[in-house]
């Protein structure tokens, strides 16, 4: 397989592995939403708990996708996007939320959410390839790799 082709097929597999993860985030969490809209702490609660989800989810996929490749690195900004594809869609078909004020606030956060986790989890997954690089090379000079 030429390299442009298992480039084509890696990004295929995260693009599709991220929306289902997208899917199930959605099931899993769905009952949940209403209570964003909470006026007391409780909606802060929430709303960090759904940072939280999207943001590690979002650093998971990120390091994972550029600890693989050296190309295409921006591609888990797109990952990101796919990521919270369903929540929107989803929420808006089966109308989890009261207001347009409060749905625009919530996909703001999360989008925001998804969008830091990708930039860390980008450097984070640069960090262990370039580790992981520098050990096979280290282990590949002496050809035994010591225990």
């Amino acid at each position: 397989m030429s390299h442009q082709k298992q480039q084509i097929a890696r990004s295929f597999a995260f693009t599709g592995a991220t929306l289902l993860i997208g899917v199930v985030v959605f099931f899993f969490t769905q009952g949940l939403i209403p209570f964003v809209e909470l006026p007391d702490i409780a909606g802060s609660v929430f709303t960090l708990g759904f940072i939280l989800v999207f943001l590690n989810l979002s650093f998971v996929l990120g390091r994972r996708f550029c600890s693989r490749t050296f190309e295409m690195e921006r591609f888990p900004y797109v990952l990101g996007i796919v990521l919270i594809l369903p929540t929107l869609i989803l929420s808006l078909l089966t109308e989890r939320f009261d207001g347009i004020t409060a749905l625009l606030l919530f996909f703001t956060i999360i989008t925001t959410a998804s969008i830091v986790g990708t930039f860390l989890g980008i450097r984070s997954g640069r960090r262990k390839r370039d580790k992981l690089i520098r050990e096979a090379l280290e282990t590949g000079s002496t050809g035994v790799k010591e225990v």
